[in-house]
């Protein structure tokens, strides 16, 4: 039975996926030794490692007027050979860029691997993440952007990286934009209260219900079969953070896990989005007039 539903789910993931390109009327980037691309306005500027210096003088050359989004995507094979495809950010994040001439995505292709069933759940990749993101921020911030006008982006596996970011390292941005964040292992079907489940998801939410200082919005949607919104319940109980469950609508998407990315997510979500950052923009503004 778990074996049918595991194949008919990668069906409609890849479906969804080959929607997702159609929509964009782009083709997936992959890039050799990877590090990331930098999204700004309609461009994507692919990034290898021993490039990024250069690449981030060129990309960003007015850093004190750059508002930056750190996007974190989401993973397959637990990591192991993930590809990188840049170009594959959400519609509201894509449209965020193109329509807001200070900003700029940077997509961080993460090659950090988790653990299968049976491994130390604090050993996680989405902790093992959090410090990657961690490190990059810190060369931004060398460049001379500063955490106030820093903003994490993620979904599923990038999106549970993000609120574990927000749980560790809170000094370092703004806020937090994510959709269908999950413990990993949904997928299969089985409860997270099994005996093999229930130390990864215990262990995955008392990371999450740390991240108490940074304001940022969670979303979720109904059918989701890898981040369930019933999984994301104490999300709730978290000061500053709040957790829209949606119902998705019939747009062009049959995964409700991919539903950031349809037209129909991206014209109804991107204005609140886009005035969810202004306002902390303002309040961070706000906060420095006053200790200086």
């Amino acid at each position: 039975m778990v074996k049918t539903f595991v194949i008919i789910r990668f069906f409609f993931l890849f479906l969804g996926l080959g929607l997702l390109t159609a929509c964009q009327s782009t083709k997936p980037i992959k890039i050799e030794d990877p590090h990331g691309a930098f999204a700004i306005g309609k461009d994507f500027v692919t990034v290898k490692k021993e490039n990024f210096n250069a690449a981030l003088a060129q990309n960003i050359p007015n850093p004190e007027k750059t508002i930056l989004f750190i996007y974190n995507h989401g993973t397959e094979n637990g990591g192991h050979g993930q590809e990188c495809f840049p170009n594959s950010i959400p519609s509201y994040a894509r449209a965020i860029v193109r329509q807001h001439s200070e900003t700029a995505i940077y997509y961080l292709c993460s090659q950090e691997v988790g653990v299968n069933v049976g491994g130390d759940p604090k050993k996680q990749r989405y902790f093992r993440r959090s410090d990657e993101i961690a490190r990059i921020l810190g060369i931004f911030s060398k460049h001379g952007i500063t955490a106030d006008r820093t903003f994490l982006l993620g979904h599923s596996g990038g999106a549970s990286t993000t609120l574990i970011a927000a749980a560790d390292i809170p000094e370092m941005f703004n806020g937090f934009i994510v959709s269908s964040p999950g413990y990993g292992f949904a997928h299969t079907g089985r409860s997270r209260d099994s005996e093999d489940l229930a130390p990864h998801y215990e262990t995955w939410k008392a990371g999450i219900e740390k991240a108490t200082e940074k304001k940022g919005l969670v979303y979720s949607f109904e059918g989701d079969l890898i981040a369930p919104p019933k999984d994301l319940d104490f999300i709730a109980n978290i000061p500053r953070v709040k957790l829209i469950i949606q119902k998705p609508a019939d747009c062009g998407i049959p995964d409700p896990h991919g539903y950031p990315w349809s037209r129909c997510f991206r014209q109804k979500e991107t204005p609140i989005i886009w005035k969810f950052i202004k306002e902390q923009l303002s309040a961070s503004q706000k906060s420095l007039a006053l200790t200086n």
